[in-house]
């Protein structure tokens, strides 16, 4: 075969390559349009959607650094339709300057029951310490658990929240929980389909004005630690029987998952959409990236405060290399976040979540 044919063959090759991939990145861009109950394949497209990015831009810097232009064109074209789900995914903002007046500092935590199953005997008093020192004035904590042990340091050290709202999920006593310096004067459990997650909503007064707080735990993929070692194997290695093994990991927890979410979610919406209050607030563990259906449903017409002022990809949850944020603040449009940060303290399976809310007329 002559030298000239089998270049053209590898460049046609890589078009072809970038023309999928460049479609990949459009379909998972908007995959949080698909209900999962019509297909789960854009559930797992807008799971991989980071890395069908990174993809894309490895073809830009490649295509660029031959001089490929028209070919380069089209990785360009493919980000410019996407720019908006791109942005919101890797948003770049820097700190501006937080206003005075009309501002509270919102917390969303999922404590993993005060870690006392993680070995760590410090992480309990650390986490506490952490939500005392925060100096936040709504904290909202998900897989919140007391014990003997925990609840009159809890009560002593979180003295600075006059108010709080505990709604339990599992007879061992594991559930939600608001601590807030604003009074709380109404809390109830949102009725949806779960076994061990929930949301919880309540009614905040903030001087004459009446908020709205949301505080979530979408159903989990319910990995066990044998399903993320199978994870962990595959990275470091994706021989036949460890892809093997990890699709039916997929098929029998993820898909399951992505229905239930998807019901929760809409539930959770509908209560967002009744709601007369002068602001709404939504937070906690949605166990699903900001591309995907439950987010989607959840956030409506909300804003979501990372992608409004947070910066890079914010990632929230922190083991075994499950890299994504899963951990969100919601707001209504007349509030504007600011300094949204992910603090990155290793006390809980997942960062703490904070930001700046500044109250609108």
């Amino acid at each position: 075969m002559q030298t000239g044919t089998v270049k053209n063959i590898i460049r046609y090759f890589f078009i072809s390559a970038n023309i999928l991939a460049s479609t990949l990145l459009i379909a998972s861009a908007y995959s949080d349009r698909i209900a999962p109950e019509r297909t789960l394949f854009f559930s797992y497209l807008g799971l991989v959607f980071p890395f069908i990015c990174l993809l894309n831009a490895a073809f830009i810097v490649y295509w660029a650094f031959i001089g490929r232009w028209k070919c380069l064109a089209i990785g360009i074209a493919a980000f410019a339709i996407c720019w908006n789900p791109v942005t919101s995914y890797f948003p770049f903002h820097l700190h501006k300057d937080v206003p005075e007046e009309n501002l509270i500092k919102l917390l969303t935590y999922n404590v993993m029951g005060f870690a006392y199953m993680s070995g760590d005997k410090d992480a309990p008093d650390n986490i506490i310490r952490y939500i005392a020192d925060s100096d936040a004035d709504i904290v909202c904590l998900q897989e919140y658990f007391v014990n003997e042990r925990n609840e009159e340091k809890i009560n002593k050290e979180l003295k600075m929240y006059p108010y709080k709202s505990i709604i339990r999920l599992k007879n061992f006593g594991s559930g939600m929980a608001v601590y807030s310096k604003y009074p709380i004067t109404e809390s109830r459990r949102i009725k949806y389909e779960s076994r061990d997650n929930g949301s919880s909503i309540h009614t905040l007064t903030i001087g004459d004005k009446r908020l709205t707080l949301v505080n979530n735990h979408l159903e989990s993929f319910k990995l066990t630690s044998k399903d993320r070692l199978r994870y962990l194997d595959f990275l470091k290695g994706a021989r036949p029987e460890t892809f093997d093994s990890l699709r039916s990991t997929i098929q029998q927890k993820l898909g399951p998952a992505f229905l239930i979410r998807a019901r929760q979610a809409r539930a959770v919406a509908e209560e967002i959409k009744e709601s007369k209050n002068d602001y709404i607030l939504v937070c906690g563990d949605f166990n699903d990236t900001p591309i995907s259906y439950a987010h989607r449903q959840v956030q409506g017409e909300l804003l979501d405060a990372f992608a409004e002022s947070g910066l890079g990809l914010g990632i929230t949850y922190n083991l075994n290399y499950f890299w994504f944020r899963i951990d969100n603040i919601l707001h209504s449009p007349n509030m504007k976040s600011y300094r949204c940060t992910v603090d990155h303290v290793d006390y809980s399976d997942h960062y703490p979540l904070w930001c700046y809310l500044s109250l609108q007329p």
